[in-house]
């Protein structure tokens, strides 16, 4: 039961800060999938550099809390960066990319967590149905994503240079 509360707020702490802070979720998306490249780019060579410099080599440990940082870090900045941008009605229109960001990072993160605790979230039902679902959405995330960027950051016509 408290692994399957640690899913459930996985999920429901992105949107409900999304959502609450009135953040940009088609940018806290897009910034998840940032994170998700650098994970699986970059971790390897940012990892090597600091057990380079660490007297203790636990590189597996090390290594995880990178892949969590490298993860993280561009959602949490995006979180910072972009509060309080999305303003009357656009907010009902966030709740779907934020819903798909908070999916998403569940997502990512199980993988990211320790052998034990991934062992116990695998074997939940959610879990097998969220994975199930992965490419759905990460698909749907994507085009909401795209689709409420296009239609709600248009210039409009009083903002280029005071021509009507």
């Amino acid at each position: 039961m408290t692994y399957l509360l640690v899913l459930g707020a996985m999920v429901l702490v992105p949107v409900l800060v999304i959502t609450l802070l009135r953040v940009n979720a088609a940018i806290a998306f897009m910034s998840l999938c940032l994170g998700s490249v650098l994970v699986a780019y970059v971790s390897s060579d940012v990892s090597g550099v600091f057990t380079s410099f660490s007297a203790k080599h636990d590189t597996l440990g090390t290594n995880q809390w990178i892949q969590l940082g490298l993860l993280l870090v561009p959602f949490v900045l995006t979180l910072l960066f972009t509060r309080a941008s999305v303003r009357g009605s656009k907010r009902f229109i966030n709740i779907l990319p934020a819903l798909a960001a908070g999916l998403l990072v569940a997502l990512l993160l199980v993988p990211l967590l320790p052998a034990d605790v991934q062992r116990h979230v695998h074997h939940l039902a959610a879990w097998r149905q969220l994975s199930n679902l992965q490419t759905s959405v990460i698909l749907a995330g994507a085009a909401f994503s795209l689709l409420f960027l296009l239609f709600t950051h248009r210039p409009r016509g009083d903002e280029e240079g005071g021509k009507h």
